[in-house]
C-alpha cells in the first residue's frame, strides 16, 4: 500500500524528482570514478606477491655527475657480490634498457616502446604470468627472450613465436648485432605497474651491466632495510678498493609500491604520479559527496509540504510514526535506486571514454569496490534524505495544512548553513580548476616549440638513421614544405643530465672535482633556429656541424653564464672554452663561447633550469630529429617526408610525435586533475542549484501570504522577485567570501610543486564566484518568478 502511494506521489511531481535523481546519479558517478582512479593510483605494483619486500636500489655518488640522484644505478656490476655480502638480500634483478628504438625480425624493423636486458632472476623477483614456459628456467641461457602478449600479437599475429629469432641491430650502443631466441610469452604488465616492457631478455654479452640499470632487491621476510643502508658504505669501500674517506656514496632503498606516487628522481622508467593528485581528488570526492547529500536533504525538506495533507490524514486516521517513516524510506529507496541506474549508464559511457583517451580500465577487477561505493552512497543518501524529516517525526510535528505556519520546525537556519557550506565548496573547486588550468597552460607554453603545430620529433632514432642525418637534412630541405631540420641529444620534454669537465679562460680550477663539471647538450647547428631561441649576446652556430681544433663553437644558456661567474652576456663572448669528455676516441675541439641564449625549458617547469653548454655534432649523440614545417603545409610536408624516408631508410618505421604531445605527457597528472575537477565542479554546481531550489521552495512556501498582500498593495513582479532573491543570494555571496581565501591558500601550496609558476591574481578568485552567483540567481529567479506571477487572491485563499 505504501509503495503504491509513494509511486503515485512521485509521479505527481516528475520534474522535481527527476532533478533529485539526476543530482544523486551525477554525484555517484563522480565519487565512483574518483574512488576507482585513486585505487588504481594507490595500488601501483601491489600485484607482485612479494611487493612488501621488493625495493629499488638507488645511489647518490658525488663522483658521478655531481651527486645527482638517479632512479637507476651506474655500473651495477657489484650487485651479485652485494647479494652475497648482505644476508638479508634474498634475490635481485637489474634492468638495462634496450637502446636504439627498434628490434629486427627478419628484414623488418619493429619499433620498441620499452624493453630490458636483465638477470635470469627476473621472474624470481617480479610476478609476470607466463603463457608459455617455465619461470624458473626460461631465462637460464644467455640470449633468452620473453615477449609480452601484445608485442607477440603485433609481430606474429596468432602464430607461435617460440623459437623465433629477434635481432638487436648494431649501432651507437651496440658494437655488433645480437640475436635473441624467443623462449616464451608473458602477460602484459598491468596498467598500475611502473614499467611495461615489450620484452625482457638475458644479455648475450654481460658487459651491458657495466652501464646504467634499474636495480631491484628482494629482501628476506625478516630483513631490516636500514641495516643494508648503514652497511652499504663499508661494502662499497671494500668493493671499490677505496679508503672510507674517499667513498662519498650513499645508498637508498625505496619500496616498489612507493615508486609511482613518491619518487621524483632523474631517469625514472616512466612518468610517475603524485600524492598531490591523490590529495586533490580525495578532497574533490569528499566535497562532492557532502554537497550531494546536503542538497538532497535540502530538496527533500523543501518538498515536504507537498506531502503534508497525506501525512496529516494518515496520522489522524491512526497511522503510527513508524508508518510515516516507512513512507519516507520507501520514497528514498526508489529515488536512490533510479539514481544508481542512471549512474550506471553514465559510468559505462565514461569508462569507454577513459579507455580511449587515458588507456585506463578502471572497472576491471574492481567489482567489490564498485559495489561497496554504491551501497555506502545509497545508505548515506537515504539517511540524509530523511534526516530533517526524522526530526519532525521525533517531535511529533505533522500539522494540518489548514493551520498556521508558526508552529513549523525551525529548518530555515539549517538550510542557510547548508547553502553556505555547499557553495563555499563549489566556489573553491571553481577557483582550483581555474588555477590548475592556467598553470598547466603556462607550463605547456614554456616548452620548446610546444605552441607550434608544425613541429614533429623522431625520438631515440637508431644509429643508421643518425649516420645519414646530414643527407636526410639536405634531401628534405629541397622541398619547400620544410622550414628547418635539426637534431639533438635529448628530445623536447627529456632530461639533460649529462655533464663534462670543462676549462675556460679566466675560470679558476678547483680541487673539488664537482666544481669543474657543467651540463652539456650536443645538437645540430640549426637547433637554436628551429626552436627560435633568443640570443642575449653573440651569434648562432655557423652552418656546419664540423669544427676543427681551436675553432670549436659553444653556446651557453643564462644559467651556464652565471655558473661561469658572468652576469653580462657580452663579457663572456669570445672566451676560450673546452669540454673534456674522458670518452675513448671522442675529443671535442677547443674553441670559444660564441653565443648566450635565454634559459629555455627543455624538460618540465617543475625543476630549475640547469646550466647547459650547447655544442655541435655531426652524427654521434644526435638521437632525436626535429622537423619544422612551413605554416599551412603540414600535409604536404608529411607526404614529402614519407617519400624521402622510404628511400633512405627502407624497413625502418616512420614513427614521430608532435612536440606538443611530448610536453603533454609530462603534465599528464596536472591535465588529468584539471579535467576531472572541471567535471566535478560542473556536477557540484548542478547539485547546488538543486539545493537552492529546495531553499527557494521553502522561502516561497513560508511567505505565500506576504507575497499575496504585497501584490494587492501594488508591488510589481520584479519587486517581489528581488524580495525573494535577496536573502538567498546574500548567502551565496557569504560563501564566496569564505571560499576565496581558502582556495588561495590551497592553490598557493599546490603551486609550490613548480619551480616556475603563475602568480594567481585577484581576478581568478573573483571569477570563480561568478558562475556560482549566476547559477544561483538563475535557479532562484525561476522559482521566484512563478511565485510572484501567481494570482494573489489564490495565495490568500490558500493561506
Amino acid at each position: 500500500m505504501i509503495l503504491k502511494i509513494v509511486v503515485r506521489n512521485l509521479l505527481k511531481r516528475p520534474s522535481l524528482n527527476i532533478i533529485k535523481v539526476a543530482g544523486l546519479s551525477l554525484a555517484l558517478t563522480g565519487v565512483m570514478l574518483i574512488s576507482l582512479f585513486l585505487k588504481n593510483e594507490l595500488t601501483f605494483d601491489a600485484f607482485h606477491k612479494n611487493s612488501d619486500r621488493i625495493y629499488r636500489l638507488t645511489i647518490a655518488d658525488q663522483s658521478i655527475i655531481t651527486g645527482k640522484h638517479f632512479a637507476r644505478v651506474f655500473n651495477p656490476g657489484f650487485v651479485p657480490e652485494m647479494a652475497d655480502y648482505f644476508p638479508g638480500i634474498e634475490n635481485y634483478v637489474r634492468l638495462v634498457p634496450v637502446r636504439g628504438g627498434v628490434i629486427k625480425y627478419g628484414e623488418e624493423y619493429v619499433p620498441l616502446y620499452q624493453a630490458f636486458e636483465c638477470d635470469s632472476t627476473f621472474f624470481g623477483v617480479f610476478d609476470a604470468p607466463l603463457l608459455t614456459g617455465n619461470p624458473e628456467t626460461i631465462l637460464y641461457a644467455p640470449g633468452s627472450l620473453v615477449i609480452s602478449e601484445s608485442f607477440a600479437g603485433k609481430i606474429f599475429g596468432n602464430s607461435n613465436p617460440v623459437g623465433q629469432i629477434l635481432t638487436l641491430p648494431a649501432g651507437q650502443f651496440y658494437g655488433r648485432d645480437f640475436d635473441f631466441t624467443i623462449k616464451g610469452i608473458m602477460k602484459d604488465f598491468p596498467q598500475n605497474s611502473h614499467f611495461h616492457p615489450d620484452f625482457i631478455t638475458t644479455p648475450v654479452d654481460r658487459a651491458v651491466f657495466n652501464s646504467w640499470a634499474w636495480t631491484y632487491l628482494l629482501l628476506s621476510k625478516n630483513a631490516d632495510p636500514s641495516e643494508f643502508i648503514t652497511g652499504f658504505r663499508d661494502f662499497y669501500q671494500a668493493h671499490a678498493g677505496r679508503s672510507t674517506g674517499k667513498v662519498n656514496t650513499e645508498a637508498y632503498l625505496e619500496k616498489i609500491t612507493d615508486i609511482h606516487l613518491h619518487s621524483d628522481k632523474l631517469r625514472e622508467i616512466e612518468n610517475n604520479g603524485s600524492m598531490l593528485t591523490v590529495y586533490t581528488l580525495s578532497a574533490a570526492a569528499v566535497i562532492l559527496l557532502i554537497i550531494a547529500l546536503a542538497n538532497y536533504a535540502n530538496l527533500n525538506s523543501g518538498m515536504a509540504y507537498y506531502n503534508e495533507k497525506f501525512l496529516f490524514i494518515s496520522r489522524t486516521s491512526g497511522a503510527s510514526a513508524g508508518t510515516t517513516l516507512k513512507y519516507f524510506i520507501t520514497e528514498g529507496v526508489i529515488i536512490v535506486f533510479a539514481s544508481v541506474g542512471l549512474s550506471a549508464f553514465i559510468l559505462v559511457l565514461a569508462d569507454l571514454l577513459i579507455q580511449k583517451h587515458l588507456s585506463l580500465t578502471l572497472f576491471k577487477g574492481n567489482m567489490t569496490l564498485t559495489l561497496t561505493v554504491i551501497i555506502l552512497f545509497s545508505l548515506l543518501s537515504i539517511i540524509s534524505g530523511i534526516l530533517l524529516l526524522l526530526k519532525q517525526l521525533t517531535n511529533n510535528i505533522i500539522i494540518s495544512p489548514l493551520r498556521s505556519n508558526k508552529n513549523r520546525p525551525p529548518t530555515k537556519g539549517i538550510s542557510k548553513i547548508i547553502i553556505v557550506l555547499q557553495y563555499a565548496m563549489a566556489i573553491s573547486l571553481i577557483a582550483s580548476v581555474i588555477v590548475i588550468r592556467h598553470q598547466t597552460a603556462y607550463a605547456m607554453g614554456q616548452g620548446m616549440g610546444a605552441g607550434s603545430g608544425d613541429l614533429i620529433c623522431f625520438t631515440d632514432v637508431h644509429t643508421v638513421i643518425q649516420q645519414k642525418f646530414q643527407v636526410l637534412k639536405e634531401e628534405l630541405l629541397k622541398y619547400n614544405s620544410f622550414e628547418y631540420i635539426s637534431a639533438m641529444f635529448e628530445a623536447p620534454g627529456g632530461e639533460a643530465n649529462d655533464m663534462f669537465q670543462f676549462k675556460m679562460e679566466g675560470f679558476p680550477e678547483s680541487e673539488k672535482k664537482t666544481d669543474n663539471y657543467i651540463g652539456i647538450f650536443p645538437c645540430d647547428y640549426s637547433f637554436a633556429s628551429i626552436f627560435k631561441l633568443t640570443f642575449l649576446a653573440g651569434s648562432n652556430f655557423s652552418e656546419t656541424n664540423e669544427d676543427n681544433e681551436g675553432s670549436g663553437e659553444y653556446i651557453v644558456n643564462e644559467s651556464a653564464m652565471r655558473r661561469l661567474n658572468y652576469s653580462d652576456p657580452g663579457e663572456i663572448i669570445g672566451k676560450e672554452f673546452r669540454l673534456i669528455t674522458n670518452i675513448d676516441g671522442i675529443d671535442l675541439p677547443e674553441g670559444k663561447i660564441t653565443g648566450v641564449v635565454e634559459d629555455f625549458h627543455l624538460s618540465g617547469i617543475k625543476k630549475k633550469i640547469e646550466p647547459l653548454v650547447l655544442f655541435k655534432r655531426k652524427e654521434l649523440w644526435l638521437i632525436n630529429i626535429v622537423i619544422s614545417f612551413r605554416p599551412g603545409m603540414r600535409n604536404k610536408a608529411l607526404s614529402d617526408l614519407e617519400k624521402v624516408w622510404k628511400e633512405m631508410y627502407p624497413g625502418y618505421p616512420m614513427q614521430y610525435n608532435n612536440i606538443s604531445s611530448l610536453y603533454s605527457n609530462i603534465y599528464k597528472s596536472e591535465r588529468l586533475q584539471g579535467i576531472l575537477l572541471a567535471i566535478f565542479t560542473f556536477i557540484s554546481l548542478f547539485i547546488c542549484s538543486m539545493g537552492l531550489l529546495g531553499m527557494s521552495l521553502l522561502a516561497t512556501r513560508r511567505r505565500t501570504k506576504e507575497i499575496g498582500l504585497r501584490k494587492i498593495s501594488g508591488a510589481t513582479i520584479g519587486e517581489v522577485i528581488i524580495l525573494l532573491n535577496r536573502d538567498l543570494i546574500r548567502w551565496v555571496i557569504v560563501s564566496f567570501l569564505i571560499a576565496a581565501p581558502v582556495a588561495f591558500l590551497v592553490m598557493d601550496k599546490w603551486l609550490e610543486n613548480f619551480a616556475y609558476k603563475i602568480s594567481p591574481g585577484w581576478w581568478i578568485f573573483l571569477l570563480s564566484g561568478l558562475p556560482a552567483v549566476l547559477t544561483a540567481l538563475l535557479t532562484v529567479s525561476v522559482q521566484s518568478w512563478k511565485a510572484a506571477a501567481a494570482n494573489p487572491v489564490e495565495a490568500l485563499r490558500y493561506e
